[in-house]
């Protein structure tokens, strides 16, 4: 049965030149010239990575919704949910020196919404340097569904999510991380007589330091400091047809006394730890978080728990367990514990 499921994936790889693959519509395509060939099948994401040492391919599917369902349920998060769903195609060339590959993803919000993702990915220095730029865009006629051209039309939004890691090489000081994102959304409000926009601009900074053994686990620190402003009405962080509904859209011509904005220090701690069959990953942080809604400011405390659970029973099959609990209110729901979780299997395939 391996054998006739290998063969037939063979044969659409050499008909369609890529092959399969589950990468999203942000920057999870930071992986993908580094990927190894693979089926993987999770609550959010399905699709293969196949290829050879020099060219591999990709196609798949992936949820863009805010965590999985039980997340969702959990944070309360039940209502105006939509099916945010990305499919995804990409070809890449690696090589020791230099690897190249080009991505696309759509994705689906309602019947008269869809975004289209450009993707470019570029390693180098023996994949020390890893680069991915999407670009997001949308453009509807009728971004709220048919029947509300008359009150919203003409809507346009474009974002990015980029993407930077270095690994270093060195122990005392061995990666870092830049996040840098932007994004504006806009329409018109036909009955108002109105312009709406949306703008936004941020970073994300992570400095991973004192790689080191103690026992039987690793533990990796890093510092990460982020921040996000609102250029244009009162979200910080304006994403390509990503939750219009909810989005906080404001007329052109209203000017803040200072605008939003959401700074974020904190220290993380990596731990990992690697038996025959079971590995662990956990990431406890803690820091401060500063917030402004454009009059008011506030501050608190910024925690979290991630942990990733591997276990391979054999040497090409794996369970994967993640789950993420934290107080960062990313969905807006103003929950005070914020809870994501997925799981699945990875089944690592052969090179061609």
């Amino acid at each position: 049965m391996k054998k006739i499921l290998l063969t037939a994936m063979a044969l659409l790889t050499m008909a369609s030149v890529s092959a399969f693959g589950m990468y999203g519509d942000q920057d999870d395509w930071i992986d993908f010239l580094t990927d190894g060939n693979q089926f993987r099948a999770r609550m959010d994401q399905l699709g293969f990575v196949l290829g050879n040492n020099t060219i591999k391919g990709t196609l798949g599917f992936r949820s863009q919704a805010a965590g999985t369902l039980l997340g969702n349920i959990i944070s309360g998060q039940t209502d105006n949910a939509g099916l945010d769903a990305t499919i995804s195609a990409g070809i890449g060339y690696t090589s020791d020196m230099i690897g190249i590959g080009v991505g696309y993803n759509f994705t689906y919000y309602n019947t008269t919404l869809g975004v289209h993702t450009p993707v470019l990915m570029v390693n180098a220095l023996n994949n020390n340097l890893r680069i991915a730029v999407p670009v997001q865009a949308a453009v509807s006629k009728e971004p709220f569904g048919k029947g509300t051209e008359n009150q919203w039309k003409d809507y346009l939004g474009v974002s990015t999510d980029i993407q930077i890691r270095y690994y270093t090489g060195i122990d005392a000081f061995n990666q870092v991380r830049l996040y840098v994102k932007y994004g504006q959304s806009g329409y018109k409000d036909i009955q108002a007589n109105r312009d709406m926009f949306a703008q936004s601009v941020g970073f994300e900074t992570r400095f991973y330091f004192l790689n080191t053994a103690i026992g039987n686990a690793t533990v990796n620190p890093f510092l990460k400091v982020a921040f996000n402003t609102a250029l244009a009405s009162g979200n910080t962080l304006v994403r390509a047809g990503e939750s219009i509904m909810s989005t906080t859209y404001m007329s052109k011509d209203v000017k803040w006394d200072q605008n939003p904005y959401e700074v974020t220090a904190a220290a993380v701690l990596g731990i990992t730890a690697n038996s025959d069959i079971v590995s662990l990953y956990v990431e406890p942080s803690l820091g401060y978080t500063a917030q402004s809604s454009g009059k008011e400011k506030g501050a608190k405390l910024a925690w979290g728990a991630y942990a990733e659970l591997y276990i391979t029973p054999v040497q090409d099959l794996e369970w994967y367990f993640e789950m993420d609990v934290n107080n960062s209110n990313t969905d807006g729901s103003n929950v005070p514990v914020h809870f994501e979780t997925t799981t699945g299997i990875t089944w690592y395939l052969p090179e061609f």
